[in-house]
């Protein structure tokens, strides 16, 4: 399946996820110098460019009014679903502007209510919203991983191959039971019932 990936504002050091042959490309805004300064050409550049200051010079440019209803990040997800995607990696977003981040775990569980998928990677962490599914890692010696439920309680929730494992628990939406756990050197998944959860992991 074919990917749409998107570059925010945010500096990004490495990439560690590079897109392919028919992924698509977004830059929101300032993203556009950042995928540059990356050796990658935007399909689309999406905006309204008070951060960059002026719109690029480029044909393939949605202009955005500065006074609207979404982030430029959150505009550039609603157009890679409506060119057909639903697998989204995001770059630049993760850091920065508290309530930026904040808006980025909200389009991120909005994408897993729309039945996509999602991974929004920064320079420290990264993070990703399941729905009545799993998610599963590669073992790593050391490194956070935390888990929240978004919206209502999350039943069925299963954690293996952590420092703290455990099995068809609930987590409440007002709990922070799950913050903090560590990857112990297994391969890990964390899997809900019935539910979205938020996942924050520190990256390697």
């Amino acid at each position: 399946m074919n990917r749409c990936f998107i570059f925010g504002a945010l500096p990004v050091r490495s990439m560690t996820d590079l897109p392919d042959e028919g992924d698509y490309v977004i830059a929101a805004d300032k993203g556009y110098d950042v995928a540059l300064s990356l050796g990658l050409e935007p399909d689309l550049v999406v905006g309204d460019f008070d951060s960059r200051g002026m719109a690029p010079d480029v044909d393939n440019l949605v202009r955005l009014q500065i006074r609207k209803d979404d982030t430029d990040v959150g505009h550039a997800v609603g157009l890679g679903f409506e060119k057909g995607f639903s697998d989204f990696v995001v770059y630049g977003a993760v850091g920065g502007l508290l309530d930026h981040t904040f808006a980025n775990i909200v389009i991120a569980h909005e994408i897993a209510e729309k039945g996509g998928r999602s991974l929004f990677i920064g320079d420290d962490y990264s993070f990703t919203v399941i729905r009545n599914g799993e998610i599963n890692f590669p073992p790593r010696d050391g490194g956070r991983i935390s888990i929240f439920a978004l919206g209502r309680a999350a039943s069925g929730v299963t954690i293996e191959g952590l420092s703290y494992e455990a099995k068809d628990l609930t987590i409440p939406c007002t709990s922070h039971i799950g913050v903090s756990n560590s990857f112990v050197g297994k391969p890990a998944r964390i899997a809900v019932g019935d539910g979205d959860l938020l996942v924050i992991r520190q990256n390697p």
